[in-house]
């Protein structure tokens, strides 16, 4: 097959609703002229598929307008269209793309198309040269353009693949339905000479009126009608005279005439609309109050199910807190470290002796009691040494540990917060002393090799020889020469005893001031131990009268208790009142032994209410919300019964008489017990210091956050 038969004779217009006497005609050409080129070029010629495409025109940045034609047009037909729907000659057309002049026989197919399959043009006019002035200026009229415009019966939607299912891109064929309202012709008249119609208004303005939404309609029988005007009443009010008979005349009276007075004609069918307005109006209200009682309805159950769900959760959160409290005591009765940890212990062996002893007298009598009693005792003893022996390591232990948070704080710069909370730092050379002796102090303690044991000895003995005010300078230099002798002089030597000596004087040289003078400290002796100590080693409480005892012996006259339960119901009380903005309140002035004083003494060690002794939920709220907690104005709850209470307003309403005068003796009982709190509270809030009482840590700047 020669080439010459691959291009096609004649080309037709496939533009839709174009009738043929209007497509344009043009010379039988598809694509530019015909040169030599390869066979793969017109393979790919042929192999294109004639189908419609959307093209657009740019006459301006804000004019656009689109047409569909067969992708193998070329400019030329398109020209001929164009032009013919604007009212210009073809000729003065120019299609560019990109800025480019496309040329007439180039078809559509072989210019750029975008991701939707739009060839998209910039359409221009070219200047004519004028032959006569007044020959009309050739343009491009969008309202010529539409006047003529016809929308064409077949759309093509290009759908990416981003959108289809099997994710191939599709072109689909929308046929374009038309709607449009077929109006009946009821009447109308037309003119002989210039045969124009005229139709009914009702014809002109469409369907019959009742399926229309609007009400401003015209018909012919309201635009003829005649207004007659008709007096109907008298001109003013007047009696009326009625015959009754011949004789009898009876007057009415204008008292009980009412006036009627016309309104707007109204047709039938505008009746019953009016009613069907009132019927309509009724649904909206109906279904409006439906809608407001579905809304209450469900804004009710939300809240329902909103309270259950913080109940579930408040007693998860409950359950949660008493599983880390029992975990939090099991690992310190099996790791203690603190002195109330091990009074933890002491009070699980006193309170696993008091059951044995009650077991003993049930079971046993005379000898076998006595018996069983030294056996018991036997067990105590050995439980109690074998705490004391764990107290005393964890106590040598924590030595070293308190050693060194001791010299990091006395090292420490003195701090302090200014105006608009900045952070003032002043370094003493006191504090930078302590720092540089704390250094040496910790490479003494380290078991290095002969050689640098020796080169650290000689540095410190220069050190301590400037040193000689100190009260054990002495001393402190012989063991540092006792030392360095032992190692020059002898080959094996042991000096772990002399090193230890060593540290303790070292570090009471750290903690020595060179121009410091001891200030007289205020001191007096314990009645127990008849040792003259300073104040800040003798117990205060709020319960007693004067200062007497030392914490020491304070520590020895108390039972074994669980100190760690009584501080958290502490805490809570005094967390609670913070959040009250209670700073004044007696919980920041009690401690821990009046709390339980309160719960052993005044309260029974059991809640008023449910007579539960586990101390683990006991709490102390207030009795009278209104007012600040004291000890004369709370009472022993459980933490569930202590939320619970804090929701009646009216107590005298929901508890019983009887265990209102009940509460009322027990707070007769606390304020006689803690007559001195009302003196001490009024001392702290004379002389302006209450404020700083419960109120650590509660400043929003921190000295150690940098």
């Amino acid at each position: 097959m020669s080439e010459k038969e691959f291009l096609p004779t004649s080309v037709c217009n496939m533009q839709l609703n174009v009738p043929p006497r209007q497509r344009p005609i043009v010379r039988s050409v598809c694509g530019p002229d015909y040169m030599p080129r390869s066979t793969e070029s017109i393979q790919s010629a042929i192999s294109m598929e004639p189908q419609n495409v959307t093209v657009k025109f740019c006459i301006a940045p804000d004019k656009l307008i689109a047409q569909v034609y067969p992708n193998c047009m070329t400019m030329a037909e398109v020209k001929q269209d164009v032009a013919r729907r604007f009212e210009v000659d073809p000729m003065l057309l120019l299609i560019k793309q990109e800025g480019s002049l496309i040329c007439n026989s180039v078809p559509i197919y072989a210019t750029i198309s975008d991701e939707f399959g739009i060839h998209k043009f910039d359409l221009e006019l070219a200047q004519k040269p004028k032959v006569d002035e007044c020959d009309p200026t050739p343009k491009l009229s969008l309202r010529v353009y539409y006047e003529k415009y016809r929308l064409p019966d077949y759309l093509t939607v290009h759908i990416s693949g981003e959108d289809t299912e099997d994710g191939q891109p599709k072109n689909i064929v929308v046929e374009i339905e038309n709607s449009a309202i077929e109006k009946p012709f009821l009447c109308g008249y037309q003119d002989k000479k210039t045969g124009k119609q005229y139709l009914d208004a009702f014809t002109q303005t469409g369907p019959y009126f009742d399926k229309r939404k609007y009400k401003r309609y015209r018909t012919r029988d309201t635009q003829t009608w005649e207004h007659k005007e008709k007096i109907l009443n008298t001109a003013h009010e007047q009696s009326v005279q009625c015959y009754l008979d011949k004789i009898n005349i009876r007057y009415e009276s204008t008292a009980t005439d009412f006036e009627i007075i016309p309104g707007k004609y109204q047709t039938y069918a505008q009746i019953e609309r009016a009613e069907d307005k009132l019927e309509k109006i009724l649904l909206i209200q109906r279904n409006w109050r439906r809608w407001i009682l579905w809304k209450y309805i469900h804004l009710r159950a939300a809240e329902y199910r909103r309270l259950v769900k913080n109940r579930l959760d408040e007693d998860e959160r409950y359950e949660k807190c008493v599983e880390q409290r029992v975990e939090r005591n099991e690992k310190i009765k099996q790791f203690p470290r603190t002195n109330d940890d091990f009074d933890l212990l002491f009070a699980e062996i006193s309170r696993w002796k008091r059951a044995e002893l009650k077991r003993i007298a049930a079971n046993y009598e005379g000898p076998a009691r006595i018996s069983e009693v030294n056996i018991l005792l036997d067990k105590e003893i050995s439980l109690l040494n074998g705490v004391e022996r764990q107290r005393r390591l964890v106590h040598l232990a924590m030595e070293d540990f308190r050693n060194d948070q001791l010299l990091k704080k006395m090292g420490k710069p003195i701090e302090w917060i200014g105006y608009n909370d900045t952070k003032i730092h002043m370094d003493l050379l006191r504090t930078q002393r302590v720092r540089f002796l704390t250094e040496i102090y910790k490479d003494l303690r380290k078991t290095d090799d002969k050689e640098k044991r020796l080169e650290l000895l000689g540095r410190v003995m220069q050190l301590v020889a400037e040193e000689s005010c100190f009260p054990n300078f002495a001393e402190l230099f012989d063991l540092f020469d006792r030392e360095r002798n032992l190692l020059l002089y002898t080959k094996s030597c042991d000096v772990e005893i002399l090193r230890k000596r060593q540290n303790i004087l070292f570090f009471e040289l750290i903690k020595f001031q060179k121009n410091g003078i001891p200030d007289k400290v205020p001191s007096r002796m314990c009645i127990v131990c008849k040792k003259v100590k300073p104040y800040a080693e003798f117990a205060i409480r709020t319960r007693q009268s004067h200062v007497d005892t030392c914490k020491h012996c304070y520590y020895l006259k108390l039972v074994a208790t669980e100190n760690n339960v009584y501080q958290s119901i502490l805490r809570c009380i005094q967390r609670d009142e913070r959040k009250r903005k209670c700073a004044s309140s007696f919980a920041f002035v009690i401690q821990q032994d009046d709390v339980r004083h309160l719960i052993d003494k005044i309260w029974h060690g059991h809640s008023a209410l449910s007579k539960s002794e586990n101390l683990n939920e006991l709490r102390l709220p207030r009795w009278n919300k209104s007012d600040d907690w004291s000890p004369w104005n709370c009472i022993c709850l459980t933490e569930r019964e202590t939320r619970d209470h804090y929701k009646i307003e009216d107590l005298e309403k929901v508890y019983d008489p009887k265990f209102i005068l009940h509460v009322a003796n027990s707070h007769m009982l606390a304020r006689n017990l803690f007559h001195t709190l009302a003196a001490v509270a009024t001392e702290f809030q004379e002389t302006g210091l209450w404020w700083k009482v419960g109120m650590n840590k509660q400043r929003s700047s921190k000295l150690d956050a940098e």
